[in-house]
């Protein structure tokens, strides 16, 4: 897992940016299955998936109706998630490595403000 240190040091500001205005810091899991150790193409196949775990819409806000429903932006992680369990769970013959990146999308005094970089 990256944690926000790894994140700087990677230069991976856009990530940082979307949750620097949640009480939770940015994270990147990755996920790896060898499931081809002997390939001659030891190559893996790479999924790769946003996980926005809550979005108010940050600087232009949602309407009130319907938040509880602002996840959706998470759905490929979760794909990602998903598949690499799958790979595992059937012993697919395949090497892979799934890559996701976690952020919390919310207003607050520390959030990103467009066009004043």
């Amino acid at each position: 897992m990256l944690d926000l240190k790894k994140l700087k040091k990677l230069g991976m500001g856009a990530l940082i940016g979307v949750a620097q205005g949640s009480a939770f810091e940015p994270r990147v899991v990755v996920m790896r299955w060898d499931g081809a150790p002997d390939a001659e193409d030891r190559r893996p196949l790479a999924f790769i998936g946003k996980g926005v775990t809550f979005d108010t819409g940050g600087i232009s806000i949602k309407p009130a109706a319907g938040m509880e429903d602002m996840k959706w932006d998470m759905g490929g992680a979760a794909v990602v998630i998903g598949t690499m369990r799958a790979l595992a769970a059937r012993k697919a013959k395949v090497n892979a490595v799934g890559i996701v990146g976690l952020v919390e999308n919310m207003p607050s005094g520390t959030a990103q403000r467009p066009a004043t970089w």
